[in-house]
């Protein structure tokens, strides 16, 4: 009966895990909220009520006016999106089935169930939501007349959680559900019933505590993003023409020196200061390499762009060095998840010179993070820069 218990813990927690996925790239996402780590969403859950039981069928009770019982509880709960979640819960308590001697079952129930929050899933996730309604189904061991000729066997439980919200991290519960179970597995007075149903249904009060990170991150709209990456491909397009630009620029700059230089050919020492001008080499501007969004890896447009800067190394005098500076967007992420993020990204910058023949005692690299914005124009900075 413990594999039983333990296969359905380890399925309600796989399945829940899987509804939770819907984007590996980005994260764990669900509509427009992007997931927490495994350690956030987590949630503590102590009650107590009344119970009362019935057989001979679902809802017949065992006298003309049911016997009533206590019990107490306690669960943990793991949130893996606004909506999917799966919880461990632990029941125990006295069911007032009593035989004809009047004595009572002392019963126990550990379960594992799926829980759905309704609220959130039909009104869309809301951070300022004061109550919810959240439905579970799942099943467990229950064990009934504990120390006492004990009977145990498979039970379903279902019901549904009305969870008022006292403050960030304190809820209150009112929790109404129902077990279902074979007859034999009911006390003593019911036992001998086989092949018929024995239900236990309760209502009980409780408080639950939810530790570390309680909300849900909003996530961007594909429109957001789509238009994000719009404005990258354009700046991306932008730079590669003023970079065209700037060497028809330089063409025409020669053309006019060797003008220059033939009109004043009578001057010898014009003439030396000028072909000492023509070889000494052009400075390198800064340049900008763009990456998508949560990604460090090089585009085909972004290594046109290196191309390009490749060629003004090799040009630049051999004692010019250039640094690489790895930027990261402040909206996104944490500021250490930012750090490593700029920082592989100026290393994949300094790797991909490196395997075009830049001399690596040329180039510095490091990442700063995430930093005010570069380009006001578009507000992003997911950029590397060379200077």
């Amino acid at each position: 009966m413990k594999r039983v218990l333990l296969s359905i813990v380890i399925a309600v927690f796989t399945v829940g895990g899987l509804c939770a996925q819907e984007n590996s790239a980005e994260g764990l996402r669900w509509s427009d909220v992007t997931g927490n780590n495994f350690w956030s969403n987590w949630e503590i859950n102590v009650g107590g009520g009344v119970n009362a039981t019935a057989w001979h069928g679902i809802g017949n009770k065992q006298k003309s006016t049911g016997d009533v019982g206590w019990q107490v509880e306690g669960s943990l709960t793991k949130w893996f999106n606004p909506i999917v979640g799966a919880r461990v819960q632990f029941v125990g308590g006295r069911l007032n089935a009593s035989d004809d001697d009047g004595r009572k079952s002392n019963w126990i129930i550990p379960h594992a169930d799926a829980v759905l929050n309704l609220s959130n899933w039909i009104g869309g996730y809301r951070e300022d939501r004061v109550y919810y309604a959240k439905l579970f189904a799942g099943g467990g061991v229950s064990i009934v007349n504990v120390n006492d000729n004990a009977s145990s066997g498979f039970a379903a439980t279902a019901g549904l959680i009305n969870t008022f919200r006292v403050c960030d991290f304190l809820d209150i519960n009112l929790e109404l559900k129902g077990f279902l179970n074979a007859g034999h597995d009911m006390p003593r007075a019911i036992a001998p019933l086989a092949g018929k149903y024995g239900q236990i249904y309760s209502a009980t009060l409780g408080l639950s505590y939810r530790f570390n990170k309680r909300g849900w991150d909003r996530a961007y709209t594909q429109e957001e993003v789509d238009t994000y990456l719009a404005a990258i491909a354009a700046l991306e397009v932008g730079l590669i023409e003023a970079q065209r630009t700037e060497g028809q620029l330089t063409q025409q700059l020669a053309e006019q020196e060797a003008a220059t230089e033939q009109a004043l050919k009578t001057s010898a020492t014009l003439r030396t200061e000028l072909k000492a001008e023509e070889q000494q080499p052009m400075p390198v501007t800064p340049v900008a390499i763009f990456f998508n969004i949560n990604s460090a890896r090089l585009s085909d447009r972004a290594k046109a762009t290196m191309q390009l800067l490749c060629n003004s190394i090799a040009e630049a005098p051999k004692d010019q060095t250039f640094t690489i500076i790895g930027h990261a967007d402040p909206k996104t992420g944490s500021p250490s998840y930012n750090q490593s993020l700029s920082e592989k990204r100026a290393k994949a910058v300094y790797e991909y010179l490196i395997s075009k023949g830049v001399d690596k005692s040329r180039l510095a690299w490091r990442g700063v993070g995430a930093t005010d914005n570069i380009f006001p124009i578009n507000g992003t900075n997911r950029v590397v820069i060379v200077k």
